[in-house]
Parts: structure tokens; C-alpha cells; sequence
């Protein structure tokens, strides 16, 4: 199915002269037009209900704060657009959804199993010191509740997470460093674990919630939509290195 969805690609190019293209690729925006170009022809086929695009057109003027259909008029003009060349450019967001779960959806588990550890979100806290002495001591203090995480990250941390009172995330634990992530990934959530050594820091943590990623419509769309993507970015560098040395039209391997 996704080979005969990029067979029937033509990009379109006879209308641009050599020197435009050439001045295009000086700018460096060549890539851009390409796909651009791509996206045109993988949605042109794709429908939107009147619904839909009036709620589009709605959600944009409540963004641009404009109030009344002579607001919008006055502000098509001072862009220098058409309704119809809005309406357009609101669509392709929607339309480009539509294509990822057309072409892409039935591989979106398999790339979400691929990211699932990235994807993977955790909060913990944090507070790191110099002095291995000092470490243990505020250690000791959190593990007999005599002073809060909270409290003793803001006095005593030395990085940067003493200005958020030592809490840290949501987020992938990946951001974190190999060591730490390897601390916080059997960690038991609420449980303060004893200093460890990396780099030059002593790090004293708290895992305190673990959220699990799902596999759900939201995240079948988004896995979907990134697939796309990453075809759209390959198949742009594959039409811009053939551009050059074809003639006026590219067409899709």
C-alpha cells in the first residue's frame, strides 16, 4: 500500500526556472519548497467537513484575537492571503493526521514499543553535593524524616535543581545521567536512595512516580505522525539530490 502511495507522487517543478531553483538552494530553501511540495500531494485527496474547517477558522481568529468576520477580512488583507489560502494552510495539520494513520498506523505500536523507554515518564528528587560527608548526612536526615527533600535541596543542593526545590520531571528518565538512570529504574517510588557517586557530584534521590506509557488513539496518532515525519525528511533529501539532475518534474521512487 505504501509503495503504491509513493509511485503516484509527482512533485510538480516545470514552472521553476534553474535559477530559481538555484537561488533557492543558495538560500538553503530548497528542502522547504520539496516539502512542501510532498505534503501538497499526500493531502490533496484528503476531505475535511465544513464542521471541521469552521472550527479551524474559529480556533485561529480566537488565537489572532480577532473578533468578527470584518476582523478576520482586514487581517487576510494585511497578509496578504486569501480565506481560501487560509482555510488551506489550517487543513494541512488535520489532513497530514489523517495520512499518518492511512499510511503509517499499522506500524505505530512497533515504533511505540521502539520508544517506549523514552516515552516513559518519571518525577523524582534530586539534590547533589561535593562533600560524600555532607551526602550521607542529608541522607540520613531524609531517610529518618527529619527535614523534607524540598527543604534540603533548596539549602544545600549544589546544581540547578535547588532553584525547583530539588523535584525534577515529569520527563524521560533517558535526560537523566546512565548511572541515575539506572538507580531510578528498579527504584521504589517514596523511598530515599543512598548517595552514589557520579562524576564529580554526590547524588542523593527519590523516585516519586513512575507514569507508564500507553498505547492508546492519542499515542497510535502520535506514533503515526512521527513516522511520517521521519518519511517526509527522507524522502525531501531524496528528491532535492535527484533534483539537480532531472528535468522539470521529480517523481517518487
Amino acid at each position: 500500500m505504501m509503495e503504491n502511495f509513493k509511485s503516484a507522487i509527482q512533485i510538480p517543478l516545470h514552472n521553476i526556472s534553474s535559477e530559481t531553483l538555484d537561488l533557492l538552494r543558495r538560500n538553503n530553501l530548497i528542502h522547504q519548497l520539496v516539502r512542501q511540495l510532498l505534503e501538497e500531494e499526500i493531502t490533496k485527496k484528503i476531505a475535511l467537513r465544513e464542521d471541521q474547517i469552521q472550527e479551524l477558522i474559529k480556533k485561529h481568529c480566537q488565537q489572532k484575537q480577532i473578533q468578527d468576520n470584518s476582523a478576520l477580512n482586514n487581517w487576510l488583507k494585511e497578509n496578504c492571503i486569501s480565506r481560501e489560502e487560509l482555510i488551506h494552510q489550517l487543513k494541512k495539520p488535520l489532513q497530514l493526521a489523517h495520512v499518518a494513520l492511512d499510511f503509517f498506523g499499522v506500524q505505530a505500536e512497533n515504533h511505540f514499543l521502539e520508544r517506549k523507554d523514552e516515552l516513559d515518564q518519571v518525577i523524582y528528587c534530586l539534590l547533589r553535593v561535593k562533600d560524600s560527608g555532607k551526602a550521607y548526612e542529608l541522607y540520613l536526615q531524609l531517610e529518618a524524616n527529619e527535614s523534607s527533600f524540598e527543604s534540603l535541596a533548596t539549602d544545600h543542593s549544589e546544581g540547578p535543581e535547588q532553584h525547583s526545590r530539588g523535584k525534577v520531571g515529569p520527563g524521560s528518565l533517558q535526560r537523566a545521567h546512565p548511572r541515575l538512570q539506572q538507580l531510578l529504574r528498579t527504584a521504589t517510588p517514596g523511598v530515599v536512595q543512598e548517595p552514589i557517586l557520579i562524576e564529580q557530584w554526590w547524588v542523593v534521590a527519590r523516585l516519586e512516580e513512575r507514569r507508564e506509557a500507553r498505547f492508546d488513539h492519542v499515542m497510535r496518532q502520535r506514533m503515526a505522525s512521527e513516522l511520517l515525519q521521519d518519511w517526509l525528511t527522507n524522502e525531501t533529501k531524496t528528491e532535492v539530490k535527484s533534483l539537480f539532475s532531472a528535468d522539470d518534474v521529480i517523481s517518487m521512487p
